[in-house]
């Protein structure tokens, strides 16, 4: 298949056929070919991920859709993605991150029956269970509009209720099924409640902590000290996770309406938010560690392992290891910019 012409291929194919005859693992291996295709093709991460993300956004529709037959109710509601999902930047071991919203509460009996039905029959079609239980099989991810935003409102206002979640997820979300102006409505407000709440906007420059940047003082990688991936790098948590959720605190700051990290870099750089030099380094860094993520994915499931997010830094090529610590000083010198609180007066 051609990744030229992807966005025109992926309409030819027929998930539900495949769903209802149960031919999850074929289009576990379909997402695979695709991906080794786009791959060979040369295009960028940014591009990638966004195909990724694609093709499950189209899954999902499918199993949605074949399940509305059975449960009538569910064309009235509209399903949330949340994360990399709600953003385009989907890779091959992104897992679920699900909502269900709302009007009309269904029979509780036939509700649980169908989000479990849902989210087991994505897991199989390669959308594996969210760790955090992020999902609509759980009740704190269903409800109307004014639960959702009342709980949203709650997680992002009392830092010990936050779940094993992070707060950003839950601001990163789209509708991929089902009625969408509800939803949109419901990320609008949230996102205003964030830009108005100095508080909140301190709590999620705080959440930037968590993570270190992987850099020592004298210039050497912060490695994972423990573990079956000692002596490596999360390419997630120790770079990926500072660079989205700190680019995200300017966009909700600065009102941009783009989810895409990479659209979020360029419109900060466009309207002088952030200097050229550092935005082109922040999305490089972002598109090197998302096609790392890829990659090495693709070599676990070749050796029949499971995928991971973790290299040996050491074991790249020198000029690959300078450009990395150089790409990661610009990400520090840019979370040191947020922590200092200069751009908000908190």
């Amino acid at each position: 298949m051609d990744a030229l012409g992807l966005e025109q291929n992926l309409t030819h194919i027929d998930f539900k056929a495949l769903i209802k005859e149960g031919k999850l693992t074929e289009i576990r291996s379909l997402r695979l070919r695709l991906v080794e295709n786009w791959l060979d093709q040369k295009i960028s991460a940014y591009k990638l991920c966004k195909l990724i993300s694609e093709f499950n956004g189209k899954l999902i529709q499918s199993v949605l859709t074949v399940f509305s037959r059975k449960y009538s109710w569910l064309k009235e509601c509209t399903f949330l993605e949340f994360g990399s999902g709600g953003r385009g930047e989907q890779v091959l071991i992104s897992d679920q991150d699900n909502g269900l919203l709302w009007l009309k509460k269904p029979d509780e009996h036939e509700l649980e029956e169908s989000c479990q039905d849902i989210i087991m029959t994505l897991d199989g079609a390669g959308l594996k269970l969210c760790p955090g239980n992020v999902m609509i099989n759980y009740p704190e991810w269903r409800g109307d509009k004014k639960q959702w935003l009342d709980r949203l409102i709650n997680w992002l206002s009392n830092p010990q209720e936050k779940g094993s979640w992070q707060f950003g997820l839950i601001l990163d979300f789209k509708p991929l099924f089902g009625p969408p102006n509800m939803a949109l409505e419901l990320r609008e407000e949230l996102w205003e409640y964030v830009r108005t709440k100095p508080l909140v906007l301190k709590f999620l420059i705080e959440e930037l902590h968590q993570y270190r940047v992987p850099l020592s003082f004298w210039g050497g990688f912060i490695l994972e000290k423990e573990g079956e991936h000692r002596g490596q790098l999360n390419l997630k948590k120790s770079i990926l996770a500072h660079l989205t959720n700190g680019i995200r605190i300017l966009a909700l700051k600065y009102a941009l309406r783009e989810v895409n990290t990479v659209d979020r870099i360029q419109k900060l750089q466009e309207a002088g938010h952030i200097e050229s030099s550092m935005a082109q380094a922040l999305e490089e860094l972002w598109q090197w560690a998302q096609l790392k993520r890829i990659e090495i994915t693709i070599s676990c499931l070749k050796e029949k392992k499971q995928g991971h997010n973790y290299l040996n830094p050491y074991l790249l090529p020198k000029d690959e290891q300078k450009k990395l610590k150089k790409r990661l000083h610009y990400l520090e010198k840019f979370l040191d910019m947020i922590f200092m609180g200069t751009q908000f007066g908190i």
